[in-house]
């Protein structure tokens, strides 16, 4: 195959490739990453994604796994491709994007109907819930990871999407309408959240600090295996806990924002890393400076810029989830210092 550069910044980034014929599983684990990585075979052993950094890297590291294991491999950028159009080349992308999509509308209709046959004859147990919420949140995840590699917008993808909806809400009407929290409040005061355990919780669409910070609340310290929805002003979602929404428990009280709302209802005020994340998440949300904390610029500045690179709300808190846990470390470490410094200091003036 012949590969032409003739245009300044190069359309395409392909993969050639040459495996040794052992070891026997190398062939299976290469052809699974490029599967992941949304990339599309054009001859054999040659694979193909739009021109990125992010593809120039990932074909870079596939490239090295193969030398290291024997084999040959070249990385190209290239402008056009010798015996395929970039029509044809883009038809093939949609092509594979839409067999993935098909494959998980199949599965999700299959679980939708199951869960609904199931609910009508009364034998959807809990344990057969717990199971269906599982399969959905794989399907999901794998819907999620097609959706990224939709480089060309498939046809299938609405259906899919569609699909998916059709499940949630099924899942939703067997789940029944959720127990009230003043139920589940401890002999102290705050809810128990050993009660809050695997629920769904849903809040506007749009996500900003204070609902990313308030669902990172809820995964690292509330629910060990939350669901999220997001939906739009108006929507309800039957058996949910709303958070950040007009009229919900779990929202602005007064002057506080809804995570230092969470932070006390749910007994984690004294936790010195979450109370100043409540701080920046504070000064960012309401704009009055109260605690002027010098981070809250800064926090600001990712969120924002991470709302611009990803526009779906499940990814967005997928990556925010990562930045606050850096932060809460870092923050925590520093209470830590803090508190021993001050505790020697007392010591040496007793000793005084």
């Amino acid at each position: 195959m012949i590969v032409r550069n003739t245009s300044p910044e190069p359309q395409w980034i392909l993969l050639i490739h040459q495996l040794p014929p052992k070891p026997t599983n190398l062939r299976v684990r290469i052809w699974r990453k490029l599967q992941k990585l949304g990339a599309v075979a054009i001859k054999n052993s040659v694979y193909v994604l739009p021109a990125s950094e992010q593809a120039h890297e990932d074909f870079q590291w596939l490239k090295q796994e193969i030398e290291s294991a024997g084999g040959e491999a070249a990385v190209f950028r290239a402008g056009s491709v010798e015996g395929a159009t970039d029509k044809e080349i883009i038809a093939g992308f949609r092509k594979a994007r839409d067999e993935e999509y098909a494959a998980i509308s199949a599965g999700l209709d299959g679980l939708t109907g199951a869960i609904r046959e199931q609910d009508r004859g009364k034998h959807l147990s809990a344990g057969r819930l717990s199971t269906h919420e599982t399969e959905i949140d794989k399907l999901h995840a794998e819907l999620e990871r097609v959706a990224a590699n939709d480089f060309f917008d498939a046809a299938g993808k609405a259906a899919a999407f569609t699909a998916y909806d059709r499940c949630q809400r099924a899942i939703r009407a067997a789940q029944g309408p959720t127990r009230k929290s003043a139920q589940l409040e401890t002999k102290g005061g705050s809810l128990d959240v050993a009660k809050y355990q695997r629920r769904r919780w849903v809040t506007r669409r749009n996500l900003h600090i204070d609902r990313l910070a308030s669902a990172w609340l809820i995964k690292q310290f509330i629910d060990k295996r939350p669901r999220f929805d997001f939906i739009a002003d108006g929507e309800t979602v039957e058996g949910a806990i709303p958070f950040d929404m007009f009229g919900a428990e779990f929202t602005h009280q007064g002057e506080a924002c809804t995570f230092e709302t969470m932070l006390k209802r749910f007994g984690l005020a004294d936790n010195k890393g979450l109370s100043e994340i409540a701080e920046i998440v504070h000064d960012i949300d309401l704009k009055d400076d109260k605690f002027h904390r010098l981070e809250a610029a800064g926090l600001n500045a990712i969120i924002d810029g991470l709302s611009k690179v990803l526009r779906d709300d499940r990814k967005l808190l997928q990556q925010t989830i990562i930045v606050f846990d850096g932060l809460y470390a870092l923050l925590s470490k520093e209470s830590q210092k803090k508190t021993s410094a001050k505790s020697g200091t007392r010591k040496r003036k007793r000793t005084k």
